[in-house]
């Protein structure tokens, strides 16, 4: 087992090597690097024969004390996190070009108001915050995934990729496909709480695409006004398929299973 530290700018962070072997034959390497947290991102090596065939991340998360001296910043931090960690990897094993993932990461969505209420209805274990799925919130405000925009992550099967990025253009910028669908329609699809219908209603009749709504409501209300129905227009953009599609990125392919833990991105940074 070798420990490294590695500054980034203002951060340092501890990368954990481990090389686990059996009879002088290695059967896999794990990676992990973090802070006074040590364990935030983690990346596991498959071998064959002693040879490096396969990576991929069972394991993210955010915590601030994922780096050693400073508290690490949510969103940025978290990306800098990563990047260092798949860096490293690929230095250390420069046959290992593409880490496998599947985006199951979640961020957190609450007012201030059901943030400081104790017993909040929305309240996730540990905190009092509403968990929503990052990757229908970040279609939904940027056409793609957080994956897709800061690691340029493609989905295992090119094929499947290219119908998908196609769905989700047609849907959010296309015209036609907002005007064919009225205000009433669109409330039948998503069936949002009534206490937001106006609101929303203020800004799908001044835009012109569906791209154009979501970006027309403003940062700090995205989380309130969209939370409870917004996973349900992203289903609609990929045929019914919730997007639990493997996606390749560089340096690594990345599996990132753990639905429960907070990965540190914010909303207000979307």
């Amino acid at each position: 087992m070798e420990t490294v530290y590695i500054s980034v700018g203002k951060y340092r962070f501890k990368i954990i090597d481990n090389t686990l072997s059996y009879d002088d034959q290695i059967y896999s390497r794990n990676f992990k690097i973090g802070g006074n947290v040590s364990d935030c991102v983690n990346i596991s090596i498959r071998y064959s024969n002693n040879k490096p065939i396969s990576a991929y991340i069972p394991h993210i998360m955010y915590d601030p004390e994922c780096s050693m001296d400073v508290i690490l910043e949510k969103g940025k931090g978290t990306l800098i996190m990563v990047r260092t960690l798949l860096d490293y990897v690929h230095t250390k094993i420069p046959t290992i070009s593409e880490v496998l993932f599947e985006d199951k990461s979640n961020i957190e969505c609450a007012t201030d108001i059901e943030i400081q209420k104790k017993d909040s209805k929305y309240r996730k274990k540990g905190t009092h915050i509403y968990p929503i799925p990052l990757y229908y919130f970040s279609i939904a405000f940027n056409g793609e995934t957080w994956y897709e925009k800061q690691f340029n992550a493609r989905q295992k099967d090119e094929s499947k990729h290219i119908q998908y990025r196609e769905k989700i253009n047609k849907m959010l910028y296309l015209k036609e496909e907002k005007s064919n669908t009225t205000f009433e329609r669109f409330l039948e699809i998503a069936q949002p709480p009534k206490d937001v219908i106006e609101e929303l209603h203020k800004y799908y009749t001044t835009s012109n695409t569906f791209g154009d709504f979501f970006t027309s409501i403003p940062k700090i209300d995205r989380c309130r006004l969209v939370r409870d129905w917004i996973i349900d227009i992203p289903t609609i953009i990929k045929g019914g398929k919730k997007n639990t599609q493997k996606y390749y990125c560089p340096k690594g392919r990345i599996r990132h299973n753990r639905t429960y833990k907070d990965f540190g991105v914010d909303i207000l940074d979307m």
